[in-house]
């Protein structure tokens, strides 16, 4: 240990040595382990070690009296308050030269206690910002309805008293209906006018009328339809996601061709706020619909869970982009069929005459987004395309096609093909029976890299 000069005013007793100079330190004397003082107890030496982390200093001993002792902030020794005095650090019967080590070790438990008190805090300020941010949310759509209510009235004092804070009013009213009203233009659900009170029900097959609760409560009905042929142990599933309109009583002639032609077992699913299922369509509600369907399908123990296909017509095929692009380790393969790029490519083709392309995303309540989310689809894919298709402009298929960045992909093209009525067409059944075989028949990357991208005019 360093000596250091004795300080004047030194209260320790001093020693001299063999030349007869005096040292400043107080005379040997033999070392003993000193028992740590507890913190309770009485006496000028009643501080204690500091357990590793506390930071609280603990007490040497001078001379055989304690001497209290503190950490430095700006270093990791601890020095004691009477630098002049040759002490013995009593900390759980450590002496000087290993202080130290023993604040290394403290220091480590302190970053790691510091370490969870900041992931707590940051926890807790998200958790904070989320709540205000729902609050502010739930706060604007509220405002925003009473200003929709309130159009006309506003209108009439406008007209009357003149104002430009009126004047702004009223364009938010306008702008709260524009933005309401994209999900009357989107959805269908009561078309034909009894799909809400009525779902038509298959006869003289295998089936099950399922209902099943999505993560945020929604109860959502299914129909299942069993193959009973041979090997249907091994049969695959496809996951039946439907347009805008009607429930899944409607695409049954549809569906029950595929169970004879195609030889799989069928889940038709209604969304929330079609046919029997309960809730109110939007977007992020329709993906939580088929998340929980896929989850429903990987509960049963009789569907084979290493061949599973999803389908989708229409805005089903944007459902079922988002279900692979998402889960793509669950999926087999993917089939879509006249959908679209996303509502905004869709909102700038119905209604050319308003420069609706450049308007940003946030304007549009629904986007499905299909165009960007087809390029986490790695999975085999076949997308049918009908070029009589009136609704959705057929190069949007087209353009999907081109944008997949999977191995195997397919492009099946019926001329004769409309919106809704493609599956009618001569040789609908034969391209997807193809082109299920194909994915069944290649399991390993290195024979599905073998097959190549192809263009099917049928």
């Amino acid at each position: 240990m360093e000596k250091r000069p004795p300080r004047a005013d030194s209260r320790g007793p001093t020693a001299t040595c063999g030349a007869g100079h005096t040292t400043g330190f107080p005379p040997p004397r033999k070392r003993r382990a000193s028992p740590v003082t507890p913190r309770s107890s009485p006496g000028p030496g009643r501080g204690t070690a500091a357990e590793p982390g506390a930071g609280k200093g603990g007490e040497t001993r001078e001379s055989g009296r304690a001497v209290p002792w503190k950490r430095n902030r700006g270093c990791r020794d601890f020095l004691p308050r009477e630098e002049g005095a040759v002490v013995e650090v009593v900390r759980r019967g450590l002496r000087w030269p290993e202080a130290p080590a023993a604040a290394a070790r403290e220091d480590a438990a302190g970053f790691t206690w510091s370490k969870r008190s900041l992931t707590s805090t940051m926890e807790k300020s998200w958790m904070l910002w989320t709540f205000v941010k729902r609050w502010l949310l739930a706060l604007a759509s509220w405002s925003w309805s009473l200003c929709r209510i309130c159009l006309l009235p506003l209108i009439v004092t406008f007209h009357l008293y003149g104002g430009i804070i009126l004047l702004i009013l009223i364009f938010v009213s306008i702008a709260g209906i524009l933005y309401k009203f994209q999900d009357v233009l989107l959805y269908f659900p009561e078309q034909p006018s009894s799909s809400r009170l009525y779902v038509p029900m298959p006869t003289g097959i295998p089936h099950e009328n399922i209902f099943i609760k999505t993560k945020d409560g929604v109860l959502l009905n299914l129909i299942l339809l069993r193959y009973t042929g041979d090997n249907a142990a091994y049969s695959p599933t496809i996951i039946y996601f439907h347009g805008n309109a009607g429930n899944i009583g409607h695409r049954l002639p549809n569906a029950l061709l595929m169970l004879v032609n195609l030889k799989v077992n069928l889940i038709l699913v209604d969304y929330r706020g079609y046919g029997k299922s309960e809730g109110e369509a939007s977007e992020e509600g329709l993906y939580l619909d088929s998340e929980a369907v896929l989850d429903y399908v990987m509960t049963r123990s009789d569907l084979d869970k290493t061949k599973i296909f999803l389908f989708g017509r229409s805005l089903g095929g944007a459902v079922a982009i988002h279900l692979a692009s998402e889960n793509s380790h669950r999926i087999s393969a993917i089939v879509v069929e006249n959908t679209f790029l996303s509502i905004p490519y869709m909102a700038s083709t119905l209604f050319s005459f308003f420069p609706m392309r450049y308007l940003p995303l946030w304007c549009y309540k629904n986007k499905f987004l299909s165009y960007r989310k087809i390029s986490q689809c790695r999975m085999p894919s076949l997308f049918i395309s009908g070029l009589s298709d009136q609704l959705i402009p057929p190069v949007m298929m087209k353009q999907l096609y081109e944008l997949s960045p999977a191995r195997t992909k397919r492009l099946a093209i019926f001329p004769d093909g409309t919106h809704n009525d493609t599956w009618q067409c001569q040789g609908y059944f034969t391209a997807l029976e193809q082109f299920i075989k194909e994915v069944i028949k290649s399991h390993s990357p290195e024979e599905m890299a073998k097959t190549s991208s192809n263009v099917t005019i049928i």
